[in-house]
């Protein structure tokens, strides 16, 4: 026969669910913008300084997360050169799509500015991997653009889900898809679109974010018992 939880230790669960809803509020009222962006580089990654041609980004709140209702935007750029044959392959992005579906700079500027200052997400982007959002701006700068978005740093989950897989003495190998199947999560639309990725990023964001807290939490109830 089982044991009737002692008072401190419903105190401790009762805490815990306090403490669960306190993580979801935050999240409910906190935008955060997950950025990626598509290269048009050699199959064997040779291309120097290789140029963006598509970017995108997903932004949202826990309550966004939770209700599938995460928000997506992508942009062509053209590179004035040939999309390589494995890039295509890769993202689906054809010379075509740059030739016709591509904005100017300034024009991405703008629109990237007005989402921006409707939501008003943190100041650092999540992103699958580092770097997306030095590129962005370094573009934005040699265009003559002016884009003051982002602080110096990002919030890398490929390193949370690398610390994870080292943490159970795991090779730390895999893309965004096989990562989100580790946290039992579906990857939602095709990888290697810019928007898709960014969407995908935003949600394994915020799974790892309230699985995290409830461990910390769980510690800390623990060390009390």
């Amino acid at each position: 026969m089982m044991n009737e939880p002692t008072q401190k230790q419903l105190d401790a669960l009762q805490r815990l669910s306090d403490f669960t809803q306190e993580v979801e509020q935050m999240n409910a009222t906190e935008y955060y913008l997950a950025l990626d962006l598509e290269l048009n580089n050699a199959e064997d990654g040779s291309t120097p300084n290789p140029p963006i041609i598509q970017v995108g980004v997903a932004i949202g709140t826990w309550d966004h997360y939770m209700e599938n209702s995460i928000i997506t935007r992508k942009w062509y750029f053209d590179p004035k050169e040939k999309i390589f044959p494995f890039i295509t392959k890769l993202t689906g992005i054809t010379d075509d799509d740059v030739k016709y579906k591509s904005v100017d700079y300034h024009v991405f500027a703008e629109e990237f500015g007005e989402l921006v200052n409707q939501y008003k997400p943190f100041v650092n982007p999540v992103t699958w991997g580092g770097g997306d959002s030095v590129e962005l701006k370094a573009l934005m700068n040699e265009k003559g653009i002016h884009f003051p978005f982002f602080g110096h740093r990002w919030i890398d989950v490929k390193t949370w889900y690398v610390l994870k897989l080292l943490a159970n003495a795991k090779r730390p190998a895999g893309g965004l898809k096989s990562a989100m199947a580790t946290y039992k999560m579906k990857f939602v639309g095709t990888p290697h679109r810019a928007d898709d990725d960014a969407h995908n990023t935003l949600r394994l964001f915020f799974n790892i974010i309230d699985r995290q807290s409830r461990m910390y939490r769980l510690i800390d109830d623990a060390k009390e018992l």
